[in-house]
């Protein structure tokens, strides 16, 4: 294999690290969701996808996924009780 081959699997790798590490977060805090406040599955699972703080975390802004799930979970649920008052 050339060096520029090596980088380009180095580079897949990281890649694919970082979408695996992207999913078992969303997943923690889906988790989190039904623990903290009794949410079904499905409505945990809308509730994160419809966030803006889930697009944040995944988009890496601010180091948000450094977060512990409990506290993402926290912040996503005060983000949709305040969008279900207007």
């Amino acid at each position: 294999m050339t060096e520029e081959s090596n980088m380009t699997e180095e580079n897949n790798m990281t890649e694919e690290s970082k979408l695996a590490f992207q999913a078992d977060k969303s997943a923690n805090i889906i988790k989190s969701l039904c623990d903290l406040y009794g949410l079904s599955l499905q409505d945990a699972t809308d509730i994160y996808y419809q966030s803006d703080t889930s697009e944040l975390i995944e988009e890496g802004i601010a180091d948000l996924q450094c977060r512990s799930d409990k506290y993402l979970a926290s912040v996503i649920w005060e983000e949709y009780q305040e969008s279900q008052k207007k």
